[in-house]
């Protein structure tokens, strides 16, 4: 009766060992779930960033005067532009030579990997010959912008505004290309063409407000608000990490001082060299004009 009490035992034992060890492995069956968690994070599509990426003549990343969309997580940037042009206007009964001398001093940084700020501050002289009281002055103006960025099916696109108080006065000495970059909103999408070459398409709306134009020596003209509207398209080519060359072409409806309506092309070109903490740039504006400008300046990031 013992022996077949314990051999009934042993086969019990064995009987719930089987299913038991059976049901440990079902358990152990964790590496599935892990193959799945690293499937859905490559899933993830990743946010290609340019390597070379500049500030603006507004304060903000992109390209001469065309904002691209940046996806830097943090960074503070400081910029600094300088330049000096020259140009011609008729006064009825003369001609006037202008000379302009202008710097902008700009500082961005990132809030989050979508959302930026910046400010700027814009210094500029300008001197007439023959001299018109209403042409030689020195005028400071003090910027602020906010861009975000964010990506647009397979593209990247960025949505933003910069904005400058002007009086009236101070709206009829500035040029239309500072209105253009201290009082905008605009919208920029970019596509990648190439690993090194970037396209991007860019509209910007620009506004002014009710102006009287006082030219000194008894001449006058009233201006309603106009508002500028201007579109562009970019490259950036990429020459490894160090080195970029960029291009804009602007065309769209301009304010001019002496024609109510007029349509303009212009050609922005410029190259940057150093890395992401440290930029030299330089710049041509107007390229297919009679006197082009040429922009120096450079970029620090910390």
């Amino acid at each position: 009766m013992n022996n077949t009490m314990k051999a009934a035992v042993v086969i019990i034992i064995c009987g719930l060992y089987i299913p038991l060890s059976c049901y440990g492995q079902v358990l152990e069956a964790v590496p599935e779930v892990k193959r799945r968690a690293d499937a859905i994070e490559e899933a993830v599509p990743s946010i290609e960033m340019n390597s070379m990426l500049g500030t603006t003549m507004s304060g903000t990343s992109g390209l001469v005067s065309v904002p691209a969309p940046d996806y830097a997580e943090e960074g503070i940037h400081v910029s600094y532009k300088g330049n000096t042009s020259k140009s011609s206007i008729f006064v009825p009964g003369t001609s006037v030579d202008l000379e302009k001398d202008e710097e902008f001093i700009g500082i961005r940084g990132k809030v989050n990997q979508h959302l930026e700020l910046s400010v700027g501050h814009l210094s500029y002289d300008r001197t007439s010959n023959p001299v018109m009281t209403g042409l030689n002055f020195s005028k400071d103006h003090y910027s602020f912008g906010m861009k975000y960025s964010a990506p647009f099916e397979d593209k990247q696109m960025c949505m933003g505004f910069t904005f400058t108080p002007m009086t009236a006065e101070e709206l009829n000495l500035a040029d239309i290309e500072q209105i253009e970059n201290l009082r905008n909103i605009y919208l920029t999408v970019s596509e990648k063409i190439s690993d090194n070459l970037t396209g991007y398409m860019n509209m910007t709306s620009a506004f002014t407000k009710k102006q009287k134009i006082d030219f000194g020596n008894g001449i006058t003209r009233k201006l309603d608000r106009k508002d500028i509207f201007v579109g562009a398209l970019g490259l950036d080519y990429q020459f490894g990490s160090y080195a970029s060359f960029f291009g804009e072409c602007r065309f769209g409806n301009y304010r001019d001082i002496f024609i109510d309506e007029s349509v303009r092309y212009r050609l922005h070109a410029g190259m940057r060299f150093g890395s992401d903490a440290f930029q030299l740039e330089v710049m041509g504006l107007n390229l297919t004009e009679e006197e082009p400008v040429l922009v120096v300046g450079g970029n620090i990031g910390f």
